[in-house]
């Protein structure tokens, strides 16, 4: 988590220092000071700082930050310093209004990634858990199934987690625990403000299940083929000489483009009449346009003057492909293990049994209140005939305990495909016990969100 913090170059000087209350898990008043960490509040910006600060033999170093939203959550569990808070906020919103909604744009930084720094502040850190065991325990499914996987080598993250709905209240997330995304203001001020915050919270929001037995982090060696693309669509448009002039000449304003000239778009839909009663003459195809009379009696075609128009961003798409061989029993049943999570995590749920950790009460709850006529005696509608949507994945391409600073990094994704080859040699062999010789996985994967220029950076991991 250290290594995505968003750091600023000085704490400005309209912050104050905010004074950690006692807390019972050992955020203590004088451990506050000793622990060389500072935290300012800056109501000119509704922003909240950190400060790190290290003495070594060479002298004191200082580090500035912005604040996590864990450390602002912590900053904010007692009535004493949300009161100081609310106090400054107040002061500020008296003498100048309402907070606008601001933050600085999104950084123009050759080393900057604004999804990063979105997710550095308000989403959840990446934690690799020890190895577990391929049932009966929560820790990581790994393989090769090593400890030493995780140390200094190169390999791939996979976290499960539930999918957030992008347009579910955010109000009611925030009260279930998930991270407001748009509504904190270290979101606006560490990314593109927020437009760019709302639109990816979904995603940053993404939080990985904990202690579930089911839907474990799974950890893999680094596949053979590595590849990521970038597709975006353009189209080719015709416009005509008159189409052309018009639009030139409006220059981008669409009140001008009232002035079109009436003649001539009195003589293009003569034409397009003309072409219609062409058309309707029996024995005619019924698809000739004017170009088709014009270059059958004249050998002339309208200039279509093409351009080419950008059309859209497309999501991006990857795939997977790991070979695994079980070196003794237990490592084949870690093999079972994660080739029936992926595909448990790419599959629906039947019913909208039990409540999600962001809503105040499952669907089937409110079905049984809202779902009926009002004639009590009439069955609800039921959890039963809905299916819940398959979990996310969050592909993480790691070197160490960080993500790899030169390969391709995703924001979250849907399993899109799960592919299971128990025969990847051509041939059906086991062992005694029936587990495979050999097992293929492939996965195919699609990213949630839109990936933007300025979510790449030159330095450091990169979307």
């Amino acid at each position: 988590m250290s290594s995505n913090r968003v750091t600023v170059e000085k704490i400005p000087s309209t912050a104050t220092t905010i004074v950690a209350p006692k807390m019972s898990d050992g955020w203590k008043q004088n451990d506050f000071a000793s622990s060389s960490e500072y935290y300012f509040f800056d109501a000119t910006t509704d922003t909240f700082y950190k400060e790190s600060r290290s003495a070594g033999t060479s002298g004191s170093s200082f580090v500035y930050s912005y604040a996590t939203q864990s450390e602002i959550d912590k900053l904010l569990t007692t009535f004493e310093t949300k009161t100081a808070i609310a106090k400054l906020r107040n002061e500020w919103i008296a003498e100048n209004g309402a907070y606008p909604e601001r933050g600085f744009q999104i950084p123009d930084e050759e080393n900057s990634s604004a999804y990063l720094n979105l997710e550095a502040v308000t989403g959840n850190p990446i934690t690799i858990k020890e190895r577990g065991e391929a049932s009966g325990s929560t820790g990581s499914l790994r393989y090769p199934n090593d400890d030493n996987i995780t140390k200094e080598s190169d390999y791939v993250l996979f976290e499960f987690g539930e999918y957030l709905p992008p347009f579910y209240d955010l109000k009611q997330k925030a009260n279930a625990g998930v991270p407001p995304g748009v509504d904190d203001s270290a979101v606006q001020i560490a990314t593109g403000g927020a437009r760019y915050a709302s639109y990816n919270e979904s995603a940053v929001s993404f939080k990985p299940f904990e202690d579930d037995a089911k839907y474990r982090p799974i950890i893999m060696y680094m596949p053979q083929d590595v590849s990521t693309e970038y597709k975006t669509s353009w189209n080719a448009k015709a416009f005509s000489n008159v189409g052309r002039g018009v639009i030139a000449s409006a220059n981008g304003d669409f009140e001008k483009l009232k002035n079109y000239n009436v003649p001539q778009g009195l003589r293009n839909a003569f034409a397009s009449l003309f072409t219609q009663g062409v058309n309707s003459i029996p024995g005619i195809g019924g698809n000739i346009s004017l170009d088709d009379v014009t270059g059958a009696t004249r050998g002339v075609i309208l200039n279509p003057n093409v351009e080419v128009l950008f059309d859209r961003p497309d999501l991006r798409e990857f795939g997977l492909k790991f070979k695994m061989t079980p070196h003794d029993k237990k490592e084949a049943q870690v093999i079972r293990t994660i080739c029936n999570t992926f595909k448990r995590a790419s599959l629906p749920g039947f019913g909208s049994v039990g409540k999600r950790d962001w809503e105040k009460q499952s669907l089937a709850e409110e079905l049984v209140e809202v779902g009926r006529s009002s004639d009590q005696k009439d069955p609800a509608i039921g959890g039963g005939n809905f299916i819940t949507i398959p979990h996310q994945c969050r592909v993480s391409f790691m070197k160490g305990g960080n993500r790899h600073p030169y390969l391709t990094q995703y924001k979250t994704c849907a399993i899109t495909r799960v592919q299971v080859n128990y025969t990847p040699d051509g041939a059906y062999a086991t062992y005694e016990d029936g587990s495979p010789v050999a097992t293929e996985l492939s996965l195919d994967f699609l990213e949630t969100k839109l990936v933007f220029r300025d979510d790449i950076t030159n330095s450091g991991p990169s979307l």
